[in-house]
């Protein structure tokens, strides 16, 4: 065999061992990270659309109306805390950290949506969620 074609197929499998690595460690958790953080958005944006929909501005919310999207919406902020806490890599947690971008604190304030009468108090909470993850009041849902 000749010294430049072992030079190459050995360049060539280094690289590909490289780019899986990076795929699978870094770029794989951090595209389920952001699908995971706009399926949160979309959830959070029908349960929004329902409320108006079903209520009239001075009536109180029904709790377990849309009990089946809450209920979505709090898997997905699990989801974020366990993609936020073990998967992403320790950069990119840096880089949300110093955006104020924090998971935890969001599903801390989507946990008892279901308890709460007041639809300003649902409204408020929903909103500092969205907030602190990021996500712009009219950006685009996720559709599926």
């Amino acid at each position: 065999m000749d010294a430049p074609l072992m030079i190459a197929a050995g360049a060539s499998f280094i690289a590909g061992l490289l780019g899986y690595i990076i795929a699978r460690l870094w770029i794989k958790p951090i595209v389920r990270y952001k699908v995971t953080k706009r399926k949160l958005d979309h959830e959070l944006t029908r349960y929004l659309a329902q409320m108006n929909e079903s209520t009239g501005p001075g009536e109180p919310v029904v709790q377990n109306r849309d009990a089946a999207i809450l209920r979505t919406a709090r898997q997905h902020a699990v989801d974020l805390i366990s993609c936020f806490g073990a998967e992403i890599p320790y950069w990119y947690r840096l880089l949300l950290e110093s955006r104020k971008e924090s998971p935890t604190e969001a599903s801390g304030l989507l946990t008892n949506l279901s308890k709460i009468r007041s639809r300003e108090q649902i409204k408020n909470r929903i909103e500092r969620a969205r907030t602190i993850m990021g996500l712009k009041s009219g950006a685009r849902p996720f559709s599926r």
